[in-house]
C-alpha cells in the first residue's frame, strides 16, 4: 500500500503509527486495570455469597457489547465518577451506564481519527511531510475536546430551558399554594402540569417530588433540586423555602413575592441587555457600514476629479 511513497515519507508511517499507538496505550491500560478490579469486586462478592439480580429486559448484543466495554472504560477513582456523574446529570444524562460511555466516546474520539489518518496517509503523498504530522495533532486535540464541548453544549440547552420556564413555574407555586395546597403537594402537581410545555422542569420536579416522599429533610430535597437545575434562581427559591419554614412566615406571600422580585429581575436584565446593543453594534458598523459609505461619497468625486485632470 505505501509502494508509491518516496524514500524520504517511509518515516512517516510510522511515527503515525508510534503517535497512534502512544495515545491508545493509556486507554488500554486503563481498560485492563478496570476489568481486574472488577473481576476482584467479584470474586469478593462470590465468596460473601452477595448475587445481584438484575431484571430481565431484551437488550441487543450489540448494546451488550458496548455497555461491558463502556462499564469497563469508566475509572475505578470514585472522586473522578462522582463529578463525571454530576456533570452528566446536568446534561440530561443520568442513566447508570452513562459515565462508561462518556470516558468510552473520549477514547473513541481519540483513536479512530487516527487510525483513519493512518490508513490515509498514502492519499498525502503529493502534500509536504509534516501535514500529516499537523493532522495529527489537531485530531488528537479535537478527540479530546470533543465529548466535553459536546455535554458543555448539552448542559447549557438545558440550563436555557429551565431559566427559560422557571417564572411558569413560580406562578403556578404561587397558584397551588394560594389554592390550599401544601408545599409538597404543590410540587406534585406543577410537576404534572408543566409536562407538556417545560418537560426539563417537569422531570426535576418529579425528582423532587420523589425525594420528598421516600422521606428525604425539605431542605436537602430542595438543595439537590437546585444543584440539578444549576440556576441562579433556583439556589435562591431553596434558601428563601428554607428560612420561610425556619421563621414560620407565610409560604404564599413569601412564594409570590419572590415570584415578583424574580420578574422583575428578568426585566433588568433584559433591559441591560438592550443597553449595551449599541455599544456592541459600533464595531460591526466600524468594519462593514462605515468603509461602504465613505466609498459612495468619495467615489463619485474622485470620478469627477479624473475626468478633469485627465
Amino acid at each position: 500500500m505505501f509502494g508509491d511513497l518516496a524514500p524520504t515519507d517511509i518515516w512517516l508511517p510510522v511515527l503515525m503509527f508510534a503517535v497512534a499507538v502512544a495515545v491508545a496505550v493509556p486507554g488500554l491500560v486503563s481498560v485492563w486495570r478496570n476489568a481486574k478490579a472488577k473481576e476482584e469486586v467479584e470474586r469478593r462478592l462470590e465468596r460473601r455469597g452477595t448475587i445481584f439480580m438484575e431484571p430481565h429486559r431484551r437488550v441487543s448484543p450489540i448494546d451488550t457489547i458496548v455497555l461491558q466495554v463502556a462499564n469497563k472504560a469508566a475509572p475505578t477513582d470514585e472522586e473522578k465518577v462522582s463529578v463525571a456523574r454530576a456533570r452528566l446529570q446536568l446534561a440530561g444524562l443520568g442513566h447508570p451506564s452513562a459515565v462508561g460511555q462518556y470516558y468510552l466516546a473520549r477514547l473513541v474520539c481519540v483513536i479512530v481519527p487516527q487510525v483513519l489518518l493512518l490508513f490515509g496517509l498514502p492519499y498525502l503523498s503529493g502534500f509536504p511531510p509534516m501535514v500529516p504530522v499537523f493532522g495529527s495533532v489537531a485530531l488528537l486535540i479535537v478527540g479530546l475536546v470533543a465529548p466535553s464541548f459536546y455535554v458543555d453544549s448539552l448542559i447549557s440547552k438545558r440550563q436555557g430551558l429551565c431559566s427559560l420556564g422557571f417564572p411558569d413555574m413560580m406562578d403556578l407555586m404561587v397558584a397551588c399554594v394560594e389554592a390550599g395546597l401544601s408545599l409538597d403537594a404543590a410540587v406534585q402537581r406543577v410537576g404534572e402540569e408543566l409536562e407538556l410545555r417545560h418537560p426539563v422542569i417537569a422531570g426535576h420536579m418529579k425528582t423532587l417530588s420523589l425525594e420528598l416522599r421516600a422521606g428525604k429533610s425539605r431542605k436537602k430535597a430542595w438543595r439537590s433540586f437546585a444543584d440539578r437545575m444549576n440556576l441562579e434562581e433556583a439556589g435562591s427559591l431553596a434558601t428563601m423555602l428554607r428560612q420561610a419554614e425556619e421563621m414560620g412566615t407565610s409560604l404564599g406571600a413569601t412564594l409570590r413575592i419572590f415570584s415578583a422580585d424574580m420578574r422583575q429581575r428578568r426585566i433588568l436584565m433584559a433591559e441591560e441587555k438592550a443597553m449595551a446593543l449599541p455599544a456592541k453594534l459600533t464595531l460591526p458598523l466600524i468594519l462593514f457600514v462605515f468603509p461602504v459609505l465613505l466609498g459612495v461619497l468619495i467615489l463619485p468625486a474622485v470620478a469627477k476629479m479624473q475626468g478633469v485632470l485627465f
